[in-house]
């Protein structure tokens, strides 16, 4: 937008010596006449008597440097009065191009020159206008802006530029450890080497390849059992514990601590120590006005009451559990009719992605065992080996592919109330009822060279119980896809700075319930 304002300015026209299309000549006394060469002049035409204005070819300088070096050879005459002036004091509008407009072109052609012929000639073309280019009567200013916003433009003061002409972020954290996928290459050392001349860090190094010559694999949580009393907190160890293994983001090993220079997906003994996971209960946070001691007793109120010790919380015996994490490794679990199914495995010939070195009907089992024996254990149930006599009749071996894709797992009823289900879902339980209770097999990009061999099926079970056993494995779900590494203990989880990464085509299978899951509390990954 632009102010009117009165003035009084006259415009001047400046005439100086032609042009004669060559530079002065170095002795002479004849005028300077620029060393700049317009581009398309030819010079075989004849030169005007006047140098004229070129707009936006005349340089200030040049005009201003003839003037001097013709004095008493250029004439001024005034070309006119200015007595108004417009002043803009602000940004400039977006402009409205109207060449397309065919009703712009016949104002500007009908109404404009003032002709009454012309005039009587003007009208509106009649219907809808569908066009590409409707013509729309723009608005009387299109943007809001008056002055210029100042973005404050800066060099980032934490980048700094290198030998090669890249840049480096100086405050970026330096990433230590390695976090691998299921498939990736173990690596053979950390990307930064430690420093030995810090005396804490030689010492707690030299503690964690006594724990690893003790056991190859651990948690972070049965790790940290295993050095109580010999760090000061658990920040100590996940500042140090990077420089002495690496861990895996997904598979059958997630969140497993391995030392550097050993894989265990090389060698079947390393079976014992494949993790399970599962969601459990979040631990209330603090609320406002809550005193700290009543938020401990409710976050360790079940600990208490279950194992006196804590140095056992990454065990699982089947009676009772921690919920200072949520993963378990094979070798830590003591449950009778886990340990008999799990000692007697057969070995695969090749490990899987999802089971590893045991056979994905197995492995589904064991998972789907241990979950049920959460649950109940959470609400108070009490379960025998009869009660899941046919969760036990599914064979152990990697279900065969089919068209449905899908073989049933029976799971005991808990009869678990509304309120019960509600507290483990998160919500009211659906009234839908599912007939049958299935695990999927999904199929996968890249095909895995594994023996698929006859898996036996069960049927026939209440449609209550799958119900309920859907709710269970849903809400309690466990993982074997790759994800944040760090899931193993709730205050690491805040803390964790590893980026989650899915796997595409990876190939396991997944509890569900028949048909539509209304509920969609999630799903059990399993392995073939």
């Amino acid at each position: 937008m632009s102010h009117n304002a009165r003035s009084h300015n006259i415009v001047l026209k400046v005439t100086v010596p032609k042009r004669t299309g060559r530079k002065r000549k170095r002795g002479t006394n004849e005028p300077w006449q620029g060393d700049v060469e317009f581009q398309g002049i030819d010079p075989s035409a004849p030169a005007s008597e006047n140098v004229l204005s070129i707009g936006r070819h005349d340089d200030p300088r040049l005009l201003r440097r003839k003037l001097e070096d013709n004095v008493g050879k250029y004439h001024v005459e005034a070309a006119g009065l200015i007595k108004h002036t417009h002043r803009f004091r602000g940004l400039a509008d977006f402009y409205w191009d109207m060449d397309k407009s065919s009703f712009a072109q016949r104002f500007v052609d009908q109404v404009l020159p003032g002709d009454v012929e012309k005039i009587k000639e003007f009208k509106f073309t009649p219907g809808i206008d569908q066009g590409s280019n409707v013509d729309i009567i723009p608005p009387p200013i299109f943007t809001h802006m008056s002055l210029p916003f100042n973005y404050f433009y800066s060099q980032n003061p934490y980048v700094r530029l290198t030998e090669d002409g890249g840049t480096v972020n100086t405050t970026a954290v330096k990433q230590v450890g390695h976090f691998i996928g299921t498939e990736d290459a173990a690596p053979a050392g950390p990307q930064i080497p430690p420093d030995m001349t810090d005396p804490r860090m030689v010492e707690v190094i030299a503690q964690l390849e006594e724990a690893f010559a003790h056991r190859p694999v651990w948690t972070r949580r049965s790790l940290l059992n295993h050095l109580a009393g010999k760090l000061r907190n658990w920040n100590e160890l996940k500042k140090y514990l990077n420089y002495a293994a690496y861990q895996f983001k997904g598979g059958p090993w997630r969140d497993g601590v391995v030392p550097y220079g050993i894989d265990p997906r090389t060698d079947p003994k390393y079976r014992i120590y494949q993790t399970l996971m599962f969601k459990l209960p979040k631990q209330k946070r603090a609320r406002k006005d809550q005193t700290w001691q009543s938020l401990r007793r409710a976050q360790m109120g079940r600990t208490k009451e279950f194992v006196e010790e804590l140095s056992a919380s990454h065990t699982f015996d089947g009676e009772t559990y921690h919920t200072d994490g949520k993963v378990w490794q094979v070798c830590d679990i003591t449950d009778p009719l886990l340990r008999e199914l799990l000692d007697n495995a057969e070995v695969r010939p090749t490990w899987d992605v999802s089971s590893g070195w045991y056979h994905g009907g197995l492995w589904a089992k064991v998972k789907a065992i241990m979950k049920t024996k959460l649950v109940a254990i959470q609400f108070g149930r009490q379960l025998t080996k009869e009660d899941f006599a046919p969760t036990l009749q599914c064979g152990d071996q990697t279900p065969v592919r089919s068209t449905s894709a899908t073989f049933h797992l029976p799971l005991p009823n808990l009869h678990l109330t509304n309120e019960e289900l509600t507290q483990l879902r998160g919500r009211e339980p659906s009234k839908k009822k599912s007939q049958v209770y299935n695990v999927r097999v999904r199929p996968r990009a890249r095909r895995l060279d594994v023996d698929a061999e006859e898996q036996s099926v069960v049927t026939s079970h209440d449609a209550d119980a799958e119900a309920e056993a859907a709710s269970i494995l849903g809400r309690m779900d466990t993982h074997s896809e790759d994800s944040e590494a760090g899931s193993d203990g709730d205050d690491d989880d805040d803390e964790n700075e590893n980026v989650s990464e899915e796997e595409d085509g990876m190939d396991h299978t997944t509890f569900d319930r028949d048909g539509d899951d209304e509920d969609g509390y999630g799903e059990m990954e399993d392995a073939e």
